[in-house]
């Protein structure tokens, strides 16, 4: 396993071409951007912040970065139809430009770490928790990471689920456990992981990640080492 250290990057002014669209779920899809910043860099979980136009203003909406910084200056976006900004990214067709600025994020890794790693993930709360993944997988970290992931718009659907379902067979240090038609507590149960050992980060919408942060400390887990975020749908 290699020793790693990133350094935390400053946020610049970009704009992202639309290399690819691909839907993932009914509601959630992926969208690539090659940004024009050839220096452009980011810590596995951050977020770029694109910037939209409406009758005349302007809003803004932070999107977690779901590919790992090896691929930059090319991003990958895990978006969820769930708004007007969100559909506006989703119809964006291939070769559309976007502004957009970033990094921005502190649920980051800028070092491999020490402990097993556990993620928790709702809907397209998996963007930041699958680049962590992508860059551990990258750096051939050696101990347990699992992933626990619900979608609960489409129950029947997870995003990049023959992804993670493939990355257990060549990557031994990886669990993935599938909530469909059942809650992530409840699994989280099933497994009986000693949770004091590991570091957790949860991503959902909501409340959620305050429900479920409140679930893994009464099962073990250490406050200090559980991070959570969540979003809000527009």
């Amino acid at each position: 396993m290699q020793s790693l250290v990133l350094s935390r990057p400053s946020a610049m002014d970009c704009i992202g071409t639309v290399l690819e669209s691909v839907q993932l779920t009914p509601t959630i899809k992926s969208i690539r951007l090659r940004l024009n910043q050839p220096t452009f860099t980011f810590l596995p979980g951050q977020s770029i912040w694109p910037v939209f136009e409406r009758e005349g203003q302007q809003f803004k909406k932070i999107y977690s970065i779901a590919s790992s910084p090896s691929q930059c200056p090319e991003i990958d976006l895990c978006v969820s139809r769930v708004g007007w900004s969100s559909a506006y990214l989703q119809d964006l067709n291939v070769g559309d430009r976007i502004a957009a600025r970033g990094p921005y994020g502190l649920m980051t890794l800028d070092q491999l770490p020490t402990r097993p790693r556990l993620y928790i993930a709702e809907g397209s709360g998996i963007a930041p928790l699958k680049s962590q993944i992508d860059w551990l997988k990258e750096s051939g970290f050696s101990r347990p990471v699992w992933l626990v992931q619900s979608n609960p718009e489409t129950t029947e659907h997870l995003p990049y689920v023959n992804y993670w379902r493939s990355l257990t067979q060549y990557w031994r240090s990886f669990h993935y456990v599938e909530a469909i038609g059942d809650s992530i507590e409840r699994q989280l149960a099933y497994q009986a992981l000693d949770l004091s050992q590991f570091e957790i980060d949860i991503c959902g919408v909501d409340r959620r990640p305050d429900e479920i942060h409140t679930f893994v400390l009464a099962l073990g887990a250490k406050p200090e080492r559980v991070r959570f975020e969540k979003f809000v749908a527009f």
